[in-house]
């Protein structure tokens, strides 16, 4: 029998957990560490699910500044900041509202039923990954000894090839009652095809009032020539190989976008309006300058 050898660093999401999210929750943990305390990040659990050599880079002020000046692209780790920033609000308030369901779509190493447990009433919580990446998060849980409410269902499920409202049905989804979809820094690395199918699948399986939070790539000419740009993309494409960006929307065209596939924006922020809510420091000045691409919406299922 003929065999495959595969190199690592081209092994998908579904053959190895996800190299991004590991990134991501990296990010998130030197967040939590930054000396602003009016920006700094609120995930303390994001450290326990990094490796040795990563967590040895969190010790002490210096490394983690040389980190940030050296190993990070620019604007990259103030993105990463207001990013959690505004996914954790829209999360805590639905559990502070006590909304029936939330459902995080390519949910990594997010930490929130976990830090915001004490909110959790009867919200039921689904977090959908693909297997190795979710199968290690468990692992890393249970070595931190971080209780995993009863309210949440983990679904393993390759996005590419299993219906999502299938996995999320047969796992006890009500389609019947009001759900916020969580869908943070997975659109970039997704065909346009698959954005299309998950928005429609939201739509199909989820009552009037129901909204999805993403982030996305807002797309122009203009942005792509960005030096800022420039430099995330091609830090992205040489450390992320096995997980190559492809998605983005035309700049100013989000709203139209939507409304097409059955959705009302309830907020929007381009990168410049991240930077006002997100990143002002006690003194007025920006805590950084983001790359202009990335975008934050949350939308809600139109009963039209």
């Amino acid at each position: 029998m003929a065999s495959t050898i595969v190199d690592a660093n081209q092994r998908s999401v579904e053959h190895q957990p996800s190299e991004t999210a590991m990134s991501t929750a990296f990010m998130r943990a030197l967040g939590a560490h930054d000396e602003h305390e009016e920006i700094r990040g609120r995930d303390y659990l994001a450290e326990i699910f990094l490796t040795e050599d990563r967590k040895n880079l969190l010790k002490d002020s210096a490394t983690r500044q040389w980190v940030i000046q050296n190993k990070i692209a620019p604007g990259m780790y103030e993105f990463m900041l207001a990013r959690t920033a505004f996914f954790d609000e829209l999360v805590e308030r639905g559990l502070r509202e006590n909304i029936p369901q939330i459902v995080f779509l390519g949910a990594g190493y997010d930490s929130r039923p976990y830090r915001f447990k004490d909110l959790i009433r009867a919200t039921r919580i689904f977090e959908l990954d693909a297997p190795p990446t979710q199968q290690r998060k468990k692992e890393m849980l249970h070595q931190a000894y971080v209780d995993i409410p009863s309210q949440v269902t983990f679904i393993s499920i390759d996005f590419n090839t299993t219906p999502l409202s299938s996995a999320l049905i047969e796992a006890g989804f009500d389609r019947n009652r009001k759900t916020l979809f969580v869908w943070e820094g997975v659109t970039y690395y997704l065909p346009s095809s698959t954005v299309d199918d998950t928005l429609a699948s939201i739509k199909s399986i989820s009552p009037s009032g129901s909204s999805v939070c993403f982030d996305y790539a807002a797309l122009s000419p203009k942005a792509l020539k960005d030096e800022g740009v420039v430099q995330v993309r091609g830090i992205l494409k040489k450390d992320h190989s096995a997980e190559p960006t492809r998605f983005g929307i035309p700049t100013r065209t989000i709203e139209a976008f939507l409304a097409m596939r059955g959705y009302l924006i309830q907020e929007h922020l381009t990168a410049q309006e991240i930077e006002h809510k997100y990143l002002v420091l006690r003194d007025g000045s920006s805590a950084g300058t983001l790359p202009g691409l990335f975008c934050f919406v949350n939308a809600m299922v139109s009963n039209q």
